[in-house]
């Protein structure tokens, strides 16, 4: 066996110092494995990275998914408008969540360009989508999915072997094995860490072991609160009980979601608050939700016998598919609950809800995930009085809250404790997705507390490693 058939590389070409775009190119054995396929999302300066051609796509040999998320799927339907048509390895629930999500993705990609040429204010004529749909039915065409906890090769010398990672629905620690003369080498690909707290999701698992280590950082420098959110929920519905309000929730449509379902039927259950009706406002969010039904080995939930969808919806559930529906849900009068996309207000039908509910006093809006910075979201919690909502001007008089206890990434503490209970420890951990300050943070307790040796990659860095 050759010397470069004894070495391997890992290139970072997403997620290095930032949340979003994850994706890492391994070369081994004359092949090229990219391990995540995301888009980058947040400032224009990073989206703006999206746009960039990806080199050499026709090359890459495989596309291994840690999970469904649009900032480690996204860019699969440009990366095969590009030339790959290889194929794409993930889990059975990753693939079902994908393919809604990518075309939704690539709906928006359409609607977004429409709207730019309609308004003239984009500096392109015309302007184009970055996909489209055709292209996301063609990514979906090459999915191939993996059972998990067993190794699988997916080429000479090269397995694959996907673990829960406890994140979101489907989601899966990858591990990748190449196998030479001399030893077995494993390098494992955290994806996002679940946290063990969710109520929806199973733990994510502990690892035997593994060689080599690409792990997320997203939460380095923090712990999460870990305040109980049923105690939230029940005094802000009491609240829009007693003055006949709306209870807004915007919510991501994968995850956040159906922990919220959950919660509100668990609260109903034990009679801690009244029953009102709960209107689910996403097409997206509510195929989400039969998905998740779909899969209970991932699930902590048991299935009732009285009703296919009722761990997940309360006694009087209401899901809202049709646009003329939601536009007639903004007229109807308290007290009610509205979960709705997106989760950050960067669009959707939950802009329209705010539009009616904000200017009254009654009603409440809750978010329950991060609001990223210049984001209407994070607006509203920094007590904006005034908002521009689809060119119009909407004052804030209805009451903002949040709960913070429901992040579905694990926190400073839980990383630090999942890398402890590694059985045969990493010689090298490779910190991403996370912004520096995090993964800085991160570095030092990794080096300090369990003694390990830790490296914060660039974007588009590559680090050849020699076995």
């Amino acid at each position: 066996m050759s010397k470069a058939q004894e070495s391997f590389s890992l290139q970072f070409l997403g997620a290095a110092k930032t949340v979003t775009g994850s994706k890492t190119l391994l070369r081994a054995f004359g092949k090229k494995i990219l391990v995540d396929c995301g888009l980058f999302q947040g400032p224009r300066e990073i989206r703006q990275l999206n746009w960039h051609k990806f080199e050499g796509a026709e090359q890459i040999d495989a596309v291994i998914l840690t999970h469904a998320h649009i900032d480690h799927s996204g860019y699969l339907p440009k990366l095969s408008k590009e030339g790959f048509d290889g194929p794409i390895y993930c889990s059975s629930a990753t693939y079902d969540l994908c393919k809604i999500m990518l075309l939704d993705s690539a709906h928006l990609q359409e609607e977004d360009a429409k709207y730019a040429n309609k308004t003239r204010h984009s500096s392109h004529r015309p302007a184009l989508p970055l996909y489209e749909t055709k292209d996301a039915h063609r990514a979906l065409n090459l999915f191939k999915t993996i059972e998990k906890n067993k190794w699988q090769e997916i080429f000479p010398n090269i397995s694959v072997r996907l673990l829960r990672s406890g994140h979101i629905l489907g989601s899966t620690f990858v591990q990748i094995m190449l196998k030479n003369a001399k030893k077995n080498t494993i390098i494992t690909f955290s994806g996002d860490i679940g946290n063990g707290r969710q109520n929806v999701i199973k733990d994510p698992v502990s690892l035997v072991e593994t060689d080599y280590l690409v792990m997320e950082g997203t939460y380095g420098d923090r712990s999460q609160s870990k305040e109980d959110p049923k105690e939230i929920l029940t005094k802000l519905i009491h609240k829009i009980y007693k003055n006949k309000g709306v209870l807004i929730v915007p919510a991501f449509a994968v995850g956040r979601t159906q922990e919220i379902l959950y919660l509100l039927r668990k609260l109903e259950t034990e009679k801690k608050i009244p029953e009102i009706p709960v209107y689910l406002d996403s097409p997206m969010a509510i195929e989400a939700t039969e998905i998740y039904l779909r899969h209970m080995e991932d699930l902590k939930l048991d299935l009732n016998e009285d009703g296919f969808m009722e761990p997940l919806s309360s006694h009087a559930y209401y899901p809202t598919q049709y646009v003329e529906e939601s536009k007639n849900l903004c007229k109807k009068d308290g007290p009610m609950i509205v979960i709705s996309a997106s989760g950050m207000l960067t669009g959707g039908r939950v802009l329209h809800h705010l539009k009616t509910r904000l200017p009254k006093e009654e009603n409440i809006v809750l978010f329950v995930g991060w609001q990223a910075e210049e984001t209407k979201g994070r607006l509203l919690l920094h007590g904006i009085p005034k908002i521009h909502i689809h060119h119009e001007e909407i004052e804030v008089k209805a009451q903002i809250a949040s709960i913070d206890s429901l992040s579905a990434h694990g926190d400073t503490e839980d990383i630090i404790r999942w890398i402890q209970g590694i059985e045969k420890k990493p010689r090298l951990i490779f910190l991403n997705h996370g912004e520096q300050a995090a993964l800085n943070t991160l570095q030092y307790r990794l080096q300090k507390e369990v003694q390990m040796q830790v490296v914060v990659p660039s974007m588009n860095e590559e680090f050849r490693i020699e076995e």
